[in-house]
């Protein structure tokens, strides 16, 4: 059956290269290199439980924050809700951990500029993910986070008046208000998300995963990419199984954890 559809879609010769990619030798820093795909898998289980969320959320201004009643009114949607709040809660954790990691590693420098700066945006699409989730609950919390910003974002030199109508979706939080982060938290920050993630991901194969910084060995942009070819030929491994196993290793931990506080605590 895998040989008729691989002979149909061609996704084996795709998949390949992700998979046997040669990737620098960590030893001791090795577990620093899972915060990245633990942010990832973390972000597939937020789409899962929201998806499952939004098929009885009613994003109406009367009937929001009874619908989550409703839903934490069983054990299953209970749990799905507890998921996706500490899933929320361990992404921004993760991609906290992942930009501290890049950066006291210099992993940002030649060639990988545009890796750290595409994780930059995603870093802020995670706080925006965050913050629009936490209206659509509908109860004071929720609500007067959303006023605050606004009343902060007023302030803003020359566009601040406009900035602060626009969070708001008018001159004060209400039904549209609940609307605009809806459609913000489930459409418009997901598809940035999915955009700058591809450019994130694909930008970590082409310009491969960052060595371990050593003293006194500076990147120089001349001579750094045959540097960094030679350094994959004498000790490179390849990305599966040598490296993915630590990824998965580290990512089940990361839901499983997140799972037990569901199951335990509660959204």
């Amino acid at each position: 059956a895998w040989i008729w559809f691989d002979d149909l879609t061609g996704i084996s010769a795709m998949l390949r290269p992700l998979l046997f990619h040669p990737v620098p030798r960590a030893r001791k820093a090795a577990w620093l290199y899972v915060l990245g795909s633990a942010t990832l898998i973390v972000f597939l289980v937020q789409i899962v439980t929201g998806i499952a969320l939004s098929s009885a959320y009613v994003a109406s201004s009367g009937q929001a924050y009874s619908t989550l009643l409703f839903i934490s009114s069983s054990k299953f949607g209970s749990i799905v809700r507890g998921i996706h709040y500490f899933g929320a809660s361990a992404m921004i954790i993760l991609i906290g951990i992942h930009a501290i990691r890049v950066y006291l590693m210099a992993s940002y420098k030649y060639p990988r500029q545009m890796n750290w700066l595409s994780g930059v945006v995603l870093l802020f699409l995670t706080l925006g993910m965050a913050f629009t989730g936490q209206l659509l609950r509908w109860d004071q919390n929720g609500f007067w986070s959303a006023v605050v910003a606004a009343e902060q974002a007023g302030r803003s030199p020359g566009i601040g008046n406009w900035l602060g109508h626009f969070i708001l979706a008018g001159d004060t939080a209400g039904g549209a208000t609940l609307s605009r982060f809806f459609a913000a938290h489930v459409f418009f920050i997901p598809a940035l998300i999915f955009l700058f993630l591809g450019l994130h991901l694909y930008l970590v194969i082409h310009n491969g995963i960052s060595e371990p910084p050593q003293a006194g060995r500076p990147v120089d942009p001349r001579t750094y990419r045959v540097w960094y070819k030679e350094l994959l030929a004498r000790d490179g491994e390849p990305f599966w199984p040598n490296a993915a196993w630590r990824d998965a290793v580290f990512g089940c931990l990361v839901v499983l954890v997140i799972v037990g506080l569901a199951i335990a605590i509660g959204p």
